[in-house]
């Protein structure tokens, strides 16, 4: 039978429990920065949550006999999502912190756990190839557009890299889009030297087909190449955040002359194959929110237990969605930046099966 198309479900005829989002979250592992909800030593019988009929394993994912096929909580107010299928699991969470008291100036962020899958893996959604170059993600359209031709629980602000392909840098000369790939299909092929630290620099961050992600500087291979090893998306911005467990030092911290204003953020990463996290984070208007230096976004993700991240584009691309709704930008929009392509999770067909 085909999922039901995110369906808000409530039990007991009114929102989900208290007792029922306690279960949920020691089910999901989280709430603690690095959990990983790895269901127990070996050998031990998997762990499954019981909340008013919902089955969870230790990772989220829906098991057993359930009420439907998808779980669904927004609780906008308290800055709460959750989704749960039997091959996706998603758990997003707002934190607000005072940074500086006598302005009461706050840091605005989410950071999404996601938990994939071979069935549900990270995928990219795009406008429809047309235009000067006819490649998809080219042309640009609002997010809510783009959800609504391709629905998705998750989405997230790219690379942004159609926008490299059409603007010229400072009137003389195209920028490079970056090496380029979407769903196993190469769109862009020029990159910066790996020497040339430009903003961006185009570093890289590869999706693999066994759900395993790393990152690159901008040269190391060729989108050819990336093909040969087996990616699926390779993401291109940077600088790299997370390589191997460890901070890119040199580009990443405070005071190294790069990104040294705070801003919004966005950053991906993983924490082992099919397990990552994402951030993003508001900095817009100055007179309210704080942003953040890419330490921060690195730190961030490494407390979170990445052992690869890459920094995407912030500012007012910066965006995250749940169920068709943006619920954090970088700059507070009223009207959403328009965008070529979205990372996205959960992506359904709107054509029923015949």
């Amino acid at each position: 039978m085909k999922p039901i198309w995110l369906r808000r479900l409530w039990t007991r005829g009114a929102a989900v429990s208290l007792a029922a989002l306690l279960l949920f979250s020691t089910a999901l592992g989280e709430g603690q920065p690095g959990a990983e909800g790895d269901g127990g030593s070996e050998g031990e019988a998997p762990t499954v949550t019981e909340s008013d009929g919902w089955h969870f394993d230790e990772k989220g994912f829906l098991t057993g006999e359930n009420p439907g096929e998808e779980y669904i909580l927004e609780d906008e107010e308290n800055g709460e999502w959750r989704y749960a299928s039997r091959n996706l699991a998603i758990h997003i969470t707002r934190f607000q912190e005072t940074v500086k008291e006598k302005s009461k100036k706050i840091r605005e962020y989410c950071v999404a756990e996601i938990w994939a899958s071979e069935a549900s893996p990270l995928t990219s959604i795009a406008t429809d190839p047309k235009g000067k170059k006819n490649i998809p993600g080219y042309i640009k359209d609002t997010p809510q557009k783009l959800i609504e031709k391709h629905p998705a629980v998750f989405a997230m602000s790219d690379d942004y890299y159609g926008h490299r392909m059409y603007t010229k840098d400072k009137g003389t000369a195209s920028w490079p889009s970056g090496i380029i790939i979407r769903n196993g299909e190469i769109l862009g092929t020029k990159t910066r030297k790996g020497t040339t630290r430009a903003r961006p620099c185009l570093d890289t961050l590869a999706v693999y087909a066994d759900g395993s992600m790393k990152t690159f500087v901008s040269d190391t291979y060729t989108a050819e190449e990336y093909l040969e090893q087996g990616a699926t998306q390779v993401f291109a911005f940077g600088p790299w955040l997370i390589s191997e467990g460890k901070v890119n030092e040199k580009e990443a911290v405070e005071g190294c002359g790069y990104y040294e204003q705070a801003e919004p953020l966005t950053g991906i990463g993983m924490v082992e194959p099919y397990h990552y996290i994402a951030i993003v984070l508001r900095g817009r208007p100055r007179d309210k929110y704080v942003g953040a230096h890419l330490s921060w976004l690195a730190e961030k993700l490494l407390e979170y237990g990445c052992v690869e991240a890459l920094n995407l584009d912030g500012g007012g691309t910066a965006l995250m969605m749940f169920n068709g709704k943006a619920i954090m930008t970088g700059i507070k929009e009223t009207k959403l930046r328009t965008q070529g392509s979205l990372i996205a999770f959960g992506v359904r067909d709107q054509q029923e099966s015949p």
